[in-house]
């Protein structure tokens, strides 16, 4: 099985994948795509849940970010129940659920976001379908609990949206950058992935290979090459490169020559000890 580590613009949105060689690049890329778009939905959808179990739903459009204060506002942003934790930001109405139903939200939705999140690359732990659909479910039954047959989720709460399917996917956030199967391509070591071969013809027959490799639109072209060098290391050479800067900036401008009327910088020290004239007091 050779290994991809799939990577996107974004510095966090990256996984391990693995699969055959003998698979067909067309097959590949839309596998690829599929469990991109299944990631970032665990993602957005834990994202969601967890603010749900925390501060209970979304509130209607003509309330959010208004506080209680009634000199503001003539609606009352408190005819969904009173406040037990409210949202500081005034997005959401602040009733969660009841009892422990909303500690079993907030639980399933941080071991989701966890389950897909970026750490497994270093962790080696590669990223497959059935992880993300797993979660999703239990993300779904979670949610049921809190609130059966989504109840006071109203159709515009994005946690209910996204569970039904019907999340409005605009591309301005990191959780929102999906990739049509059909419109995706994978660039490595500067070449693209060609449709219509097998991946061996293009990345030969040795399984034990890693591929670093980037997830891309068509339209995108080829992706900018990454540095050399990580960027603690880049921040590790500048700073020893200024440290260095300023020790020889001191060092051209120390004039001091007092130090030519020492006795071992007497160029003549050697000939005086030889010839033991070197203490001689007049």
């Amino acid at each position: 099985m050779v290994m991809f580590h799939i990577k996107r613009d974004n510095a966090k949105n990256h996984f391990l994948f693995e699969t055959k060689l003998t698979q067909k690049t067309d097959d590949f890329l839309k596998e690829i795509a599929e469990l991109h778009n299944m990631r970032i939905k665990v993602q957005r959808l834990s994202t969601y849940c967890l603010e749900l179990g925390k501060h209970g739903p979304i509130r209607p459009e003509e309330t959010r970010g208004l506080s209680g204060d009634t000199n503001i506002s003539e609606l009352d942003v408190n005819a969904y129940g009173v406040p037990s934790c409210p949202d500081e930001h005034g997005y959401r109405t602040g009733v969660p659920p009841a009892g422990q139903a909303a500690q079993v939200l907030i639980r399933t939705s941080e071991e989701a976001f966890m389950a897909v999140s970026d750490n497994l690359v270093a962790s080696k732990k590669v990223l497959t379908k059935e992880i993300c659909k797993e979660h999703l479910d239990k993300l779904h039954g979670a949610t049921m609990i809190a609130n059966p047959r989504y109840h006071r989720l109203t159709a515009y709460d994005p946690a209910r949206m996204d569970l039904e399917n019907r999340e409005e996917i605009d591309g301005r956030t990191e959780y929102q950058d999906i990739i049509d199967p059909s419109d995706a391509s994978i660039w490595w070591a500067g070449k693209e992935l060609t449709r219509g071969k097998i991946l061996s013809d293009q990345l030969g027959k040795n399984e034990k290979t890693k591929i670093i490799a980037r997830l891309q639109h068509k339209e995108a072209g080829a992706p900018v090459r990454e540095p050399r060098i990580d960027q603690e290391t880049h921040k590790a050479m500048m700073s020893h490169y200024h440290k260095k800067q300023e020790e020889n900036k001191k060092m051209a401008e120390d004039d001091d020559d007092s130090y030519l009327t020492s006795e071992w910088a007497n160029n003549k020290s050697l000939k005086k000890a030889l010839t033991g004239s070197g203490n001689i007091r007049i």
